[in-house]
């Protein structure tokens, strides 16, 4: 699935009422295709949050700047910079001190999403993959089901971000009964 076919289906899913979508994509584009799929978001004029466990949030911000998008309501929850030693001074990006600390993920997702101004928000979770590095399984699955229903309550669009290629079955099983949809499989 290209990434404007994936753009096209999570828009459709927003537009149908879904809070809640697993997005699969190909570890060929994962990297490229997320920063593209958050431009057309934005570019769409919903606010956000981008939770990155992947890479450093400076370089996800450098990527979207090339694409000239406003990023005035987007924010960052980086689970990267300050465990490999990365920049850390971003007004706009809450770090978390190690990905391994899942409470205080909900609790920066929570913070930045007062600071939304658009009334259509999103919450983008890159990836769900990076947390299963740190967290058993069981954690994993309870800490999905409860940042996709706290988000579901306070109705902001969902994404949460797989790497196909490194999605468990029973990850891949617990994302598509929490989901209500699942795109790109």
């Amino acid at each position: 699935m290209s990434v404007k076919e994936t753009a096209k289906s999570v828009i459709q899913s927003i537009n149908n009422g879904d809070t809640l979508t697993t997005v699969r994509i190909s570890a060929d584009s994962f990297h490229a295709d997320t920063v593209k799929l958050a431009g057309v978001l934005l570019g769409k004029k919903l606010g956000g949050i981008y939770v990155t466990t992947s890479r450093p949030s400076s370089h996800i911000v450098d990527e979207l700047e090339e694409t000239k998008v406003d990023l005035s309501d987007l924010y960052f929850v980086d689970l990267v910079s300050m465990t490999v030693g990365g920049s850390t001074d971003n007004p706009r990006t809450l770090y978390v001190e190690s990905p391994t600390m899942l409470e205080s993920i909900l609790l920066n997702i929570s913070l930045l999403e007062r600071r939304l101004k658009s009334k259509k928000r999103f919450v983008m979770f890159d990836s769900v993959n990076g947390l299963s590095i740190y967290s058993e399984p069981k954690v994993l699955r309870e800490f999905i089901n409860v940042l996709g229903n706290s988000m579901r309550i306070k109705e902001i669009y969902s994404m949460l971000m797989t790497v196909k290629e490194q999605t468990t079955d029973e990850l891949a099983s617990a994302l598509k009964l929490l989901s209500d949809r699942v795109i790109g499989d």
